[in-house]
């Protein structure tokens, strides 16, 4: 009885320790002698934290008690912290992080937030798509509203990069719908089954929904995309009346076939290959492009057989070597043979494209001429933009030069562009 009764009084007491972590705490991250700022907010079970220099703002996240130890997952991994029940500091350190990043937080008070939030739903067909609203606290002036286009893969309106760019325009007096995408959080269907055009009538069904909603006071409504999301835009905004603007961000001027041939040269040659494994890399998609193209069954053993001899290399995580003649991947493949050219070249509204000078995955000298001849055919207002130093997710690359820690950062560059490309 003893024993249980100290059992119980142990559990009591974790569960006492770990409710009395609410609030918000700011401090910051320390690595090399270098220091980036971030705030928690925990909030009853939710935890979201900021990173305002790489442009996290209010992410979601996993915090979990471990006797008197809080596990929580960051941007930079896993951190240990430690609640000092004196001062009500968390201190604490990264898990993977070599050399460790050190985390030091206070509580502080919460700033208020100038934009609200809505629930919304909307619908595609027989498709229903959930998301939320960021509706700017204004002086009563017609607002603009942005419409965010998914990248691949899955992804709802908590995938951190998305919610992090609303956030931000919100708080710049931007509206911005950010939705679930089909087959993702609260919205129906399958994104996995779906084409471009059927991705790009969700993002149409979202700009009539909000045209549709005359209690917004909404001057222009437009697309912005990121990634696949930059193929998405002008596929969907020749689909609606009134498009305000469009906005590609690392959007591909080329082919999927293309764009994925890129990312492959590209990506071997930053991970330091020789041309000759480059070269090799390249044949192999080229066969297996030529395949997914004419579907012979003389390609599909060109390709089984030229898989079987770079097998061992070190590269082949790279490539998309499929199972069987007709797996998944080969049939997305053939239901997504997108060309942007022609859709480009007939966009009707301003665009705005931004690339990344340091972009493997859509690189800008495989891009921007294409880009500047398709628009420039369109014979719409248009601005093509690249930001330095910036990979794919358009934050600047890190580096430790001897104890010197270079952070990455998401330039002010990139969210002024967006911003002032809507307002103009």
């Amino acid at each position: 009885m003893k024993t249980i009764y100290t059992i119980l009084l142990v559990l009591i007491g974790q569960v006492v320790y770990s409710q009395t972590l609410q609030g918000h705490y700011e401090g910051k991250l320390t690595r090399g002698g270098s220091v980036q700022l971030i705030s928690f907010d925990f909030d009853g079970d939710k935890t979201t934290y900021a990173i305002p220099e790489i442009g996290y703002h209010d992410v979601v996240t996993e915090k979990i008690w471990k006797k008197d130890t809080l596990n929580v997952k960051t941007y930079y991994g896993d951190f240990y912290c430690f609640l000092n029940k004196k001062t009500g500091d968390l201190t604490g350190v990264s898990k993977e992080m070599n050399p460790k990043i050190q985390i030091h937080l206070k509580k502080a008070a919460k700033k208020k937030k100038n934009f609200s939030e809505e629930e919304i739903t909307f619908t595609n067909a027989n498709v229903s798509l959930s998301g939320v609203l960021f509706k700017p606290k204004n002086s009563g002036e017609p607002t603009h509203y942005v419409i965010l286009i998914q990248r691949s893969g899955w992804e709802d309106r908590n995938t951190p990069w998305y919610h992090s760019l609303g956030y931000i325009l919100a708080s710049k007096g931007i509206g911005v719908l950010l939705y679930d995408k089909r087959g993702c959080g609260k919205s129906t269907g399958d994104f996995s089954k779906a084409n471009f055009n059927d991705l790009a009538d969700d993002a149409a069904s979202a700009f009539n929904y909000l045209a549709g909603r005359k209690d917004l006071n909404s001057a222009k409504i437009g697309f912005l995309g990121a990634s696949q999301g930059g193929w998405l835009a002008p596929l969907a905004a020749n689909k609606v009346s009134n498009c305000g603007f469009a906005i590609l961000v690392v959007g591909p001027a080329v082919s999927l076939y293309e764009q994925d041939k890129n990312r492959v040269q590209y990506t071997l040659k930053d991970e330091g290959y020789s041309k000759e494994s480059i070269d090799s890399a390249l044949h192999y998609s080229s066969l297996f492009f030529k395949y997914i193209q004419t579907n012979d069954a003389k390609d599909w053993e060109a390709v089984k057989t030229y898989a079987s001899a770079i097998k061992d290399e070190k590269w082949i995580d790279q490539l998309d070597v499929p199972q069987s003649p007709n797996g998944d991947d080969i049939i997305w493949w053939r239901a997504n043979a997108y060309d942007p050219t022609e859709t480009l070249k007939k966009v009707r509204c301003p665009v705005l494209s931004i690339f990344g000078e340091k972009d493997v995955l859509v690189p800008p000298t495989e891009n921007i001429n294409k880009m500047e001849a398709y628009l420039k055919q369109a014979g719409v207002a248009h601005k093509i933009v690249t930001i330095k130093d910036c990979s794919h997710d358009m934050i600047t690359t890190e580096s430790l030069n001897g104890t010197n820690w270079k952070w990455r950062k998401q330039p002010r560059e990139f969210v002024n562009s967006i911003f002032e490309w809507i307002k103009r």
